[in-house]
């Protein structure tokens, strides 16, 4: 899998890098999306408004519920969680992802969070329901709650785990939701997304003359980015027959972040479907970093308006400061820059507004702003007046 990848990015980043025209990429999911965390910006989609079940990018939404609560005060990461029958992982259904928690054990909130990011554990997604909101039912409906908060208006959660495939969300919504999670999470995305494994039970969580039914069980980060792309540090995969392999990733690096969501991506098995949404992944952020740029426009200089009138003939224009944009580093070329000038009255002051300029790509207006005299020019003579009429 590390070659894989390596591989990859090796015959992909000297096109980005020197800024080539790039396609856009071929990826195997059904639907996806790229945008940059700071701005918005959708660098690449693909079906992004089809509804699909999340399935386990699902516990993100759990454990953004759960932050809500640590961040009121309401709840403590440290505060040890009781373990009811219906989380002991012996009441889960078969082929459930497991943190393999047990009535009866010592588990804090913050072990429990850990156990949703990194093996993607159903009962500990039960436990934090029951213990934050006193059942999953009521839990789930603080989490529709916040999702309607947050204008995700095509989510919809029937559970905290995202077992069920009744589960709807769309790529876009998810990555608008990824956004509000870095947000609030940024604090823990370290301690929940980082580690390459996850090992549990250990003896602090097994009580005195107790036994765990395994002993500790050490399950890799699902995320298959995580140590192998220096600049992934998020989020969570998923995966249930009814949606395909799903990924909610985010990566930075030279202070830009980006968030992606694929959805409904192919596999043959585990293994396969794991290896393909990653490599999806890594495309999309190869893509989004090397193919895409922060540019800030340069306006013309030294340009002079003709002027009737004056003491002179021709007055200098300044440009006020365009604003950075992101922007496919191919493109760049095509930007223009159009100005308009409203009538003058003499005399004009250094600094005077005399117009707007607007930037073009192509056909549409993508920034605009504000033209200014760069210096004083008084009437002319009368002689002079007469002259240029």
């Amino acid at each position: 899998m590390k070659v894989s990848l390596q591989i990859l990015l090796i015959l992909l980043l000297p096109a980005f890098a020197f800024g080539q025209n790039v396609p856009l990429p071929e990826i195997n999911a059904a639907s996806a999306i790229l945008i940059d965390y700071e701005t918005s910006t959708v660098l690449f989609e693909k079906n992004a408004d089809e509804a699909i079940p999340p399935a386990s990018m699902t516990k993100l939404m759990t454990i953004y519920t759960a932050l809500g609560f640590v961040g009121r005060g309401e709840a403590e990461l440290s505060a040890a969680v009781p373990i009811s029958k219906n989380a002991d992982f012996r009441s889960l259904p078969p082929r459930s992802s497991l943190m393999f928690i047990e009535q009866g054990q010592n588990v804090s909130l913050l072990e429990l969070l850990q156990g949703l990011a990194l093996p993607s554990g159903n009962d500990a997604a039960i436990a934090v329901a029951e213990y934050l909101a006193g059942s999953v039912e009521n839990f789930v409906a603080l989490m529709n709650m916040t999702a309607l908060e947050l204008g995700l208006g095509s989510t919809e959660f029937h559970d905290a785990s995202g077992l069920s495939e009744e589960n709807r969300t769309t790529a876009r919504d998810f990555a608008a939701f990824c956004r509000s999670y870095i947000e609030r999470c940024s604090d823990y995305l370290e301690v929940l997304h980082l580690p390459s494994d996850f090992t549990y039970p250990k003896e602090s969580n097994i009580p005195p003359g107790d036994k765990s039914v395994y002993g500790p069980i050490t399950q890799p980060n699902h995320n298959l980015l995580i140590g192998r792309l220096a600049w992934a540090d998020g989020l969570k995969t998923g995966f249930i027959d009814e949606s395909g392999y799903n990924f909610a990733a985010t990566a930075e690096k030279d202070g830009r972040r980006l968030v992606l969501v694929t959805m409904g991506g192919p596999g043959s098995g585990s293994n396969d479907g794991s290896l393909k949404r990653a490599l999806d992944a890594a495309v999309l952020f190869s893509y989004g970093f090397f193919a895409w740029a922060e540019y800030t426009p340069e306006p013309p200089s030294g340009e002079q308006l003709r002027v009737h009138g004056g003491t002179r003939d021709l007055l200098g224009i300044t440009y006020s400061r365009p604003a950075p944009i992101l922007m496919q580093t191919a493109r760049i070329p095509e930007l223009g820059f159009s100005a308009v000038y409203r009538e003058i009255s003499l005399p004009v002051s250094q600094g005077e507004q005399i117009g707007r300029w607007e930037l073009f790509l192509g056909d549409s207006v993508i920034e605009s702003g504000l033209l200014f005299a760069a210096e004083d020019m008084q009437r002319g003579n009368v002689f002079r007046r007469l002259l240029d009429r």
